[in-house]
């Protein structure tokens, strides 16, 4: 309930105009107070009123304009000087330019609320309006030299000073100091600043003057090092002016110099910092829990109303509450839900992740860099409007906006432009398409890969990537099934080529991961090579077959097949196009002539819709074999290496599954024809080659057996009806006709049948002139040529019975269960008897029976028979 009356952050919240207005700009949010000063910056920053507007006024803001406030108005309060020391892009510009705000429209900001406090604090009605103050701006100022309106030639930052305080006759005092380029001395400089009280002086940028003040020479010296005696001097002079105070913004660390390298920066890092003696610092003008209301008041111009923001809060606590096993604790804890009101309409992960990760990071700067990235963000989410936009999460870092794109790889290097087109972008979209629905719908494969490549950037090696925990975190919202994000890393996992995992974490690389690295290795493997391994895999699956039986191995023609008496289990090549056609040319015809022994044919036809999916795999699998056996195999991680192994351990695996499913269907010759043996039960699947699982199946269908009855080769050959029928011929029915079962070995189970039925005096056998009945026939006598089977000589005719009247009749069967044959045979009959009921009754003394019990009753009563088991009395 609370997930639908929430509402997205784009109906209820409304950014400032320039975040549509503007074309993107990587100074959008960058103030220059040098062009503050000159009326040239935006009126954003210009515009007191404005720029009070969007200024959130901190603790460490508000203490730092109490004590230059107070030490301007005569009050003896605050440090004369007073360093700003924050990583870039943490608010020392900033803070500078509310301190020339309030110096140059003292009256416009003695109205502004904000303020109400601070000169409350101070005893003061309003600000003084009697303030003068210098901007030194290090970037802005030319270290050759600059025009004044009124005709002046400034060049130096002791002209600018001494002119911003007191114009032509301010400069007149440091004239010749200015023009020398020498530093002027500290008694004049305090002269100055006594004659120009209360004096504000703010510098910024100071180390980019020096850099370019380095190639100005001076004599013997240059203008770095004048400057360098000048900041000196300044420092002891306003030290010693009791209603004068220099603020002066310095970088956090040497890597934030544009110095020609680390060294040179470093060094001009430690000379700035001793030149400028002992002053006050004042650190993190922006604290960590006031970070939020920066960015609200500096994107929006109305956010949603209390009761809204709540609504979608409580939303996420829900979400999180009823899938609490895939996200962290902390989330369900009253401490984070105020965390999450006070940072709507972001979510906490995303300000945390820019503040904390990538705050640190040199090239990102922090609160501006912040703002910035927000801003493009803001401005696709309110084109796109997506529908659960509830807060704004980090994966609404959309990488396929080119220009939040550019801020994120500006943070790396132009090498990562590819990196994020081809894997978050081609396919992480192309793995979206394929898994549909709400995978494609909510972008969760974009959006996995995005929130991994966000977390991959980090000043802190340990911190770089991100649990599938923590990409959960950043990537859900109400309604979506978690589940689905493990699902999609695992499918990332196989097709992206820069994402790793390692210690739990998931993070992006420059360097190509195993599925580039084999990928590489697939595009080199032929299609010769993968037919060949094909047809070698199919030769190791099929097995070897079991005593008696002929594996023939996708022959390249149905005639190859050999003509022989004995069972012979054909494995179809995987590229039959007409399977059916190629099966019945098999049964007619071989290489010679006509075939002899069709019964003994078996067929293993493959399935066409997997064919596709085994080349693939066959395809990847010697492309692992040639990783691990490259030479670059040894010159991988350790992980990489074991990762290979695993994969082509897996792969193996796979294919052999593969081959199993597309090898399923059997048949057999039948009428002229084939027929399918249907019906594979899954006892059968368990065989460990294809040629098992086949026995199997014909044995559990009937189809291959050891023996035959005699009475059933009576009945077949017809004794009683004809005199006499020759050895040979009986082979030639079980081998060459098709209709019979597939006789394990057919010439050795019809010599034992002809034996057991010549001794159960069924029929008799006449070799020559002598006849054997009811007597043991010797096997070197069946093996004679002229060996015939005849009626038993004592039996005669009996009269032809009457034609039997249709009556009620009960049929009694006792047989062996190894010659289920005929029972199969005659129970494929007995279906056209639709009254008869049939009483199955087996007599087990062996009492193996009773191991299969369980499973014979439940198959019975599954089919509706009625089962009785009764102890043997015999």
């Amino acid at each position: 309930m609370a997930r639908q009356s929430a509402q997205r952050v784009w109906e209820v919240c409304e950014p400032h105009r320039d975040v549509f207005s503007r074309d993107p700009d990587p100074s959008l949010f960058a103030i220059s107070l040098h062009h503050v000063m000159r009326g040239s910056a935006d009126r954003d920053y210009t515009d007191p009123e404005r720029f009070f507007a969007r200024t959130c006024m901190t603790r460490a803001l508000s203490n730092l304009l109490q004590r230059v406030l107070g030490r301007l108005a005569g009050q003896g309060r605050g440090a004369p000087v007073l360093r700003l020391e924050t990583p870039f892009g943490g608010g020392k510009t900033h803070t500078m330019t509310v301190l020339w705000h309030i110096a140059r429209y003292p009256e416009v900001c003695s109205e502004q609320e904000s303020l109400r406090p601070i000169l409350e604090a101070l005893n003061l009605r309003s600000v003084p309006n009697d303030l003068r103050v210098a901007v030194l701006d290090g970037r802005g100022l030319d270290v050759r030299e600059r025009r004044t309106d009124d005709g002046l030639t400034v060049r130096t930052l002791w002209g600018e000073l001494a002119y911003q305080l007191g114009g032509r006759t301010g400069y007149e005092m440091l004239a010749d100091a200015d023009q020398t380029r020498t530093s002027p001395g500290g008694a004049l400089l305090t002269e100055l600043l006594r004659r120009y009280q209360p004096a504000l002086i703010l510098m910024d940028e100071v180390l980019d003057y020096l850099i370019k003040a380095r190639a100005v020479s001076v004599g013997s010296s240059n203008l770095m090092e004048q400057t360098g005696t000048f900041l000196g001097e300044l420092t002891s002079a306003v030290s010693a002016v009791p209603q004068s105070a220099l603020v002066l913004a310095l970088p956090a660390s040497s890597l934030e110099i544009p110095a020609e390298n680390q060294e040179s920066a470093e060094r001009l890092f430690q000379y700035a910092k001793k030149v400028l003696g002992r002053m006050e610092l004042v650190e993190t003008p922006v604290a960590q829990d006031e970070v939020f209301e920066v960015l609200r008041r500096r994107l929006f111009q109305r956010v949603a109303e209390e009761r809204d923001r709540k609504k979608a809060v409580e939303a996420y606590r829900a979400y999180y509450e009823e899938y609490s096993r895939f996200f962290p604790d902390r989330l369900r804890s009253p401490d984070y839900r105020e965390r999450m009101l006070q940072a709507y309409p972001f979510h906490p992960e995303l300000v945390d992740l820019l503040y904390e990760r990538w705050g640190p990071h040199p090239q990102f700067q922090r609160t501006r860099g912040a703002l910035r990235l927000l801003a493009l963000v803001l401005r696709r989410i309110w084109q796109q409007r997506p529908g659960s936009a509830l807060l704004i999460q980090p994966h609404h870092i959309d990488l396929h906006d080119r220009h939040i794109r550019g801020e994120v790889v500006r943070l790396l290097d132009s090498s990562w432009e590819a990196i994020v087109t081809g894997d978050v972008l081609r396919r992480a979209e192309e793995l979206e398409r394929q898994l549909g629905g709400e995978y494609s719908r909510e972008q969760l494969a974009r959006g996995t890969a995005s929130a991994a490549f966000v977390y991959s950037i980090s000043a802190a090696t340990r911190d770089v990537g991100a649990t599938e925990e923590e990409i959960r975190t950043a990537l859900l919202r109400p309604s979506i099934n978690p589940a689905m994000v493990s699902e999609v890393l695992g499918r990332l996992r196989e097709r992206l080529w820069y994402l790793r995992y390692r210690d739990h974490r998931y993070f992006f690389t420059a360097k190509p991961n195993l599925n580039k690295v084999i990928l590489d290795f697939e595009n080199e493997v032929t299609q010769e090579q993968v037919e060949k391994a094909l047809r070698e895999c199919i030769t190791q699956c099929a097995g070897k077959g079991s005593q008696g039986f002929l594996l023939v191995v996708a022959p390249a023609e149905p005639k190859l097949i050999p003509d022989r008496a004995q069972p012979t289990l054909v494995v179809l090549p995987p590229d039959v196009h007409q399977p059916q056609q190629w099966m019945e040319q098999a049964v007619q015809a071989t290489e010679s002539g006509i075939r002899v022994n069709k019964n003994m044919l078996i067929f293993l036809v493959p399935e066409p819709t997997q064919i596709s999916a085994l080349r693939s795999a066959i395809r990847r699998w010697l492309a692992l074999k040639a990783v691990s056996d490259s030479h670059s195999f040894k010159e991988m991680d350790s992980d990489d290496r074991e990762q290979v192994k695993l994969q082509l351990k897996d792969k193996e695996a796979e294919l052999e599954a593969l081959l199993r499913r597309t090898y399923q269907e059997i048949y057999r010759p039948s009428n002229g024809s084939v027929k399918r043996i249907t019906g594979i039960g899954p006892e059968t699947i368990k065989a460990k080659t294809l040629a098992a699982f086949v026995e199997e199946t014909l044995r559990n269908k009937g189809e291959l057996v050891d023996s035959v009855a005699p009475e059933y080769l009576k009945d077949v050959l017809r004794i009683d009806q004809q005199q006499q029928v020759p050895l040979a011929q009986v082979s030639n029915l079980f081998t060459g006709v098709t209709s019979q079962p597939v006789l394990r070995n057919p010439e050795e189970a019809v010599r034992r049948t002809v034996q057991q039925g010549v001794q159960q005096g069924l029929f008799a056998v006449r070799v020559g002139e002598q006849v054997y009945s009811r007597q043991e026939v010797p096997d070197e006598i069946l093996k004679r040529n002229d060996v015939v089977i005849i009626p038993p000589p004592d039996e005669t005719k009996p009269p032809p019975p009457p034609p039997a009247q249709p009556k009620p009749i009960t049929l009694r069967v006792r047989t062996s269960a190894s010659m289920l044959y005929s029972i199969m045979a005659v129970a494929q009959r007995l279906k056209q008897v639709n009254d008869a009921a049939v009483l199955l009754e087996v007599h087990d003394p062996s009492g193996k029976m009773s191991t299969m019990r369980a499973e014979l009753d439940k198959l019975l009563r599954d089919y509706g028979c009625t089962v009785e088991w009764h102890p043997s009395t015999e």
